[in-house]
């Protein structure tokens, strides 16, 4: 913007040097000229501003909840189509390391998106097809969990827990995660005792997804959205 108005200042000054316009007109014609020249060089401010790419941040969608062949970390009041996060404890980069260095290596994957900064990546899963369901990993630094989302892309045959089966692998060759909740799943929640109580896995698992403590687990799960 200083820059503009130096060349702006610049070029009227010198309409009213020694050497007067002759005419009204040739002042507003050199005036105009000026003020274009100005416009068409690109300021310092203008072409920082054109460098600064905003990306989107990065998230893993819930399953619809009519779903059928599909697993989530975001589907946290759905049973069957939920999946709790996982923990690791080495360091974020080694964690999304280890997610593509299973997915790279395995032929029934075929990596379609990969965000090294975000450590985000996306791939397709061979089941009927090559392409017929979809796998997706988000690292969360600040929280150390690996969230993810395992669909079919094409309908077809149910998947007979195929996409749920498949997460367990992955997460498994990676060898450094472990299970949110100390193993316990949607499916496991009818654990008594400790389970009904904030201070366990299952509080981890409510704390993670900022539930309200003092609720048991199952009243998480089965909770009706308002």
């Amino acid at each position: 913007m200083r820059l503009l108005v130096f060349f702006l200042t610049l070029s009227l000054s010198s309409s009213f040097s020694v050497q007067q316009p002759s005419t009204r007109a040739d002042f507003v014609s050199k005036t105009c000229g000026a003020i274009l020249t100005s416009m068409l060089i690109p300021t310092a401010s203008l072409a920082d501003d054109e460098t600064d790419v905003i990306k989107p941040s990065r998230s893993i969608k819930a399953c619809d909840r009519d779903a059928k062949n599909c697993v989530s970390t975001a589907n946290i009041k759905q049973i069957d189509l939920y999946s709790p996060p996982w923990t690791f404890e080495v360091s974020p980069d080694e964690a999304f390391a280890r997610i593509k260095g299973v997915l790279k290596s395995d032929d029934s994957f075929v990596i379609t998106e990969i965000d090294d900064e975000a450590r985000y990546i996306r791939a397709y899963a061979q089941r009927l097809s090559a392409d017929q369901d979809e796998v997706e990993f988000l690292v969360r630094a600040d929280d150390k969990v690996v969230v993810f989302k395992s669909s079919e892309r094409k309908e077809g045959v149910p998947d007979f827990g195929a996409n749920r089966k498949r997460i367990d692998d992955i997460r498994n060759r990676g060898a450094v995660f472990e299970l949110m909740g100390g193993g316990m799943t949607a499916d496991s929640y009818e654990g008594g005792g400790a389970a009904a109580r904030g201070n366990n896995a299952f509080g981890q698992l409510k704390a993670f997804y900022g539930l309200q403590s003092g609720q048991g687990f199952q009243s998480v799960f089965e909770e009706e959205d308002e």
